[in-house]
């Protein structure tokens, strides 16, 4: 079991940081009665939200019928998680409070479905049971009628003191044998998240590593990021990235950058390194999908593929931001096309991307009621129209 689980607190008094904000939680969930706003809980991942949903239920009688709002984003999926959940609810009876908890609303804005919000707009304000909703951004545009439909609670990240305190409670009771030097430095790296404190701490465990390389800094400025690239072995590469002081898609993002901005690789060891690129990319939203936090310790190893041997430099803004924004997002979208399209031909994807693709996009470059139709029935957005005609621009 992952030590975040296994620890995570029951009682809402035992959470830490934010006190304002689960008293204000709290008090939504007693006072809630049919016409009440649902609440949307918004703030970085690691501070608390989801925990203190399920606490106040606890404590409160309730149980809950919990969605993630990414893997149900479209209205037609919506429709049949929601309303089913509501029929459920009634097999139970008067006895049996139930609530429903949508997670990550922030990821409705991901595809072309916004309708999907839509019903969840039409749904909060008809629920006869309460409805909490939970995201990590508040600013996206697309979310911007959900936060004027609900009681917004804004979470923020946990006093690195707080955490320091957490983690020593945790270590004595579990008997992990962390020095308080190794405790303080996951403290103050882990920028108030606390469930990445205790994956962090989890992940040290399962490598036998306890001492956390206490004798070494973290280091975040530009040396750290020049001294990863000149790095001679897989070893010394993996451990340099694991001292960087960066998210984990900050990292992703630095190396890329890296690669794509290079004048000196060829072709195929740029197709290689953003392989691995892709590879990090990839792991990182399975982790984040399925919280599986043990797989963080691969993360480095795919990292330190892509720069090995590659006498990569550092960019310094070579290429515009708005341009290596475009290329990341283009790749996230053919990454899309090679996930759900090549089932459909009964081909791999390297043929797909290499033999279909293109011309796949040709094909729609003048039809564009047939191009709409196509992204329809894949639930494609604005993205995936432009990176298509994109491609069929190139033919």
């Amino acid at each position: 079991m992952m030590l975040s689980e296994k620890v995570r607190p029951k009682q809402i008094a035992l959470l830490i940081g934010n006190e304002q904000q689960r008293l204000q939680l709290m008090k939504w969930l007693k006072n809630w009665k049919i016409g009440s706003k649902a609440v949307l809980l918004t703030g970085p991942p690691g501070v608390g939200k989801s925990t203190s949903v399920y606490a106040t239920a606890s404590e409160l009688g309730y149980s809950i019928v919990e969605y993630n709002a990414s893997d149900v984003r479209t209205k037609t999926k919506l429709t049949g998680a929601l309303s089913g959940a509501l029929q459920n609810t009634s097999l139970y009876g008067e006895e049996e409070k139930m609530m429903i908890f949508l997670d990550e609303v922030d990821g409705l804005s991901g595809r072309a479905d916004y309708a999907g919000i839509e019903f969840i707009l039409a749904f909060i304000e008809n629920a006869t049971i309460p409805v909490a909703m939970a995201a990590n951004v508040e600013d996206d545009p697309k979310l911007r009628k959900l936060t004027q439909k609900s009681q917004m609670i804004r979470f923020g990240p946990v006093d690195e003191d707080l955490i320091l305190i957490f983690l020593k409670s945790v270590a004595k009771r579990e008997g992990i044998p962390a020095s308080e030097k190794a405790l303080r430095q996951i403290s103050s790296s882990c920028k108030g998240d606390v469930r990445f404190a205790l994956n962090m701490l989890q992940t040290i465990l399962g490598d036998n590593l306890i001492n956390f390389q206490i004798d070494k800094q973290f280091f975040s400025d530009a040396s750290a990021l020049d001294a990863i690239l000149s790095s001679v072995s897989l070893e010394e590469a993996v451990q340099k990235l694991r001292q960087y002081d960066a998210s984990p898609m900050d990292k992703v993002r630095s190396i890329f950058d890296c690669v794509v901005s290079s004048k000196n690789l060829s072709d195929e060891e740029r197709a290689q390194s953003l392989k691995m690129v892709a590879e990090a990319d990839i792991l990182i939203r399975q982790i984040n999908k399925n919280q599986r936090w043990r797989l963080l310790r691969y993360l480095d190893r795919y990292l330190a593929l892509a720069i090995l041997s590659k006498k990569l430099k550092r960019t310094d803004s070579s290429i515009p931001w708005n341009l290596r924004l475009s290329i990341w997002n283009d790749g996230r979208v053919t990454k899309e096309f090679l996930s759900d399209l090549p089932g459909t031909f009964h081909v791999g994807k390297d043929t797909f991307a290499v033999f279909y693709l293109p011309y796949f996009a040709f094909y729609f470059r003048n039809r564009a009621e047939e191009l709409s139709n196509f992204l329809r029935s894949y639930e494609y957005s604005d993205s995936e129209k432009r990176v298509m005609l994109k491609i069929a621009t190139k033919f």
